[in-house]
């Protein structure tokens, strides 16, 4: 009898055990599936358990996007090893500067959110704050000092949006705004969602201006600071409209970036680029013509033999230069080499364009066959009153010249900026202080009250991009 009771008591506390292990394993189980495996972040299922918990309290709160700005660069540059040592490190900081009524999650690649049990703005103010000062300093990941920073797009439950699936897509309509526009954080509002449908409605209307060739190519002015001669020009593609006005290039270039219609719009300009190169030559003028590729152009398999073909069947006096910017170049980086190389090779040369608002490094420009710095006119139109500006501007005149890199300044707008230039040994300088983007047909007038240049005493192009 007493062996018989120690048996049930053994049994009993067997079952207990095994009770136990399982509930534990069934906990870590549950676990598992509302956490990211990389970060220990509560997850997306995580996060929509969390909204459908607040929905039903019916208390008004706050719901945060948050995209990583730079991230893509890091990931493209030093693998995702690095990037998700960074995603890693990106989540605990901002998680340990979030106020308590705060909470994080992470969805996926660079993609995080927010709950803030807030509606008033301020207070939301407050944890956005808390984000962008966790984001602030450089993340030391092993030998590398990589700095993202984040775009934030906010929306309200219930005075914005009555149900889950509404809250999320208006906070995710506001974060891309807060990424075109470079703010803090943009808050949704129906303005936001009407611009969604314009682009939707551009893209359809830019794939029908392709097949039927509806764009122009405008051609901005470039001066050799050290005498005022016309170096050369850069080819800016304008869509006009039925009225007369002519579509913003930025929206309309950015949705194609988006898509291969950028490829097929590269090619429209790479078309009319050898068309007007003849017109140029009628005009007696020598200049080097730039052409603006994308990270999309640079990853298309037929760049190298569309480029090659333009290069080889130019018969004018023009060259060309292809400008790229920091963050194109970038996006793979040895398939970039690759096709740098060959073009370099069949007589095309590079320039950055936009330089020092990306991502890059010195042992990238060292390595790439680059021959030309643009100043980014952020930094330009700011030089004559701006100390930092000013700094930065004689840093990378003083780089470029220690890398044999011919200097433009974008942006150029006044006389004043004009002067200052010069004294620091800028080469070449673009803006509506000197000229507008113009069609062909106004190009005349501007090589006539300018002064043109002969073809026997034509700036020496070859020195300058050498």
């Amino acid at each position: 009898m007493l062996f018989g009771g120690a048996f049930v008591v053994l049994v009993t506390r067997l079952s207990l055990l095994s009770l136990l292990k399982v509930e534990k394993l069934i906990i870590n189980e549950r676990t598992i599936a509302l956490h990211d495996s990389l970060t220990g972040l509560p997850n997306r299922q995580y996060l929509m358990n969390s909204l459908s918990h607040h929905v039903k309290i019916g208390l008004p709160f706050s719901l945060l996007m948050i995209d990583l700005n730079r991230f893509k660069q890091v990931n493209d540059a030093l693998g995702h090893y690095y990037g998700d040592l960074l995603l890693i490190e990106v989540g605990n900081n901002v998680a340990e500067q979030l106020p308590h009524d705060a909470q994080l999650f992470r969805l996926g690649g660079d993609e995080f959110a927010v709950i803030v049990t807030q509606s008033e703005l301020p207070k939301v103010e407050e944890t956005i704050n808390a984000i962008h000062h966790a984001l602030e300093s450089a993340f030391c990941i092993e030998s590398y000092d990589l700095l993202v920073g984040a775009s934030v797009g906010v929306s309200h439950y219930p005075s914005q949006a009555s149900e889950i699936g509404q809250l999320l897509q208006q906070a995710d309509i506001a974060m891309y705004a807060s990424k075109k526009m470079a703010t803090e954080y943009t808050l949704y509002d129906n303005t936001l969602e009407s611009n969604a449908v314009e682009k939707v409605n551009i893209s359809a209307s830019l794939k029908r201006a392709i097949e039927n060739q509806e764009f122009e190519l405008w051609y901005q002015p470039i001066i050799n600071l050290s005498d005022n001669n016309l170096y050369g020009v850069e080819a800016l593609i304008r869509w006009p409209r039925t009225d007369g006005s002519y579509t913003a290039p930025n929206l309309f270039i950015h949705i194609a970036e988006q898509t291969t219609l950028i490829n097929q719009i590269t090619d429209w300009v790479m078309l009319q680029v050898s068309k007007d190169m003849e017109y140029f030559d009628s005009l007696s003028v020598s200049l080097c013509i730039h052409i603006n590729l994308s990270a999309k152009d640079l990853q298309d398999p037929k760049l190298i033999e569309k480029t090659s073909a333009l290069l080889k069947n130019n018969l004018s006096s023009q060259q060309v230069m292809f400008e790229i910017t920091e963050s194109a170049m970038m996006t793979n980086i040895e398939q970039v080499k690759t096709a740098m190389a060959v073009i370099t090779a069949a007589g095309g040369t590079f320039s950055i364009d936009d330089f020092g608002t990306g991502f890059s490094s010195l042992e990238l420009l060292r390595d790439l066959p680059v021959k030309q710095i643009k100043i980014d006119r952020s930094f330009i139109s700011n030089i004559h009153h701006k100390d930092a500006d000013l700094a930065i501007v004689k840093s990378v005149i003083f780089l470029s010249q220690h890398l044999e890199c011919v200097v433009v300044a974008e942006g150029v707008e006044q006389l004043e900026t004009v002067n200052i230039l010069k004294s620091l040994g800028c080469d070449l300088a673009q803006g509506y202080y000197y000229a507008k983007p113009m069609p062909t047909k106004d190009f005349r007038n501007f090589i006539k009250n300018k002064g043109h240049i002969p073809h026997d005493k034509a700036l020496q192009i070859n020195e300058l991009i050498r």
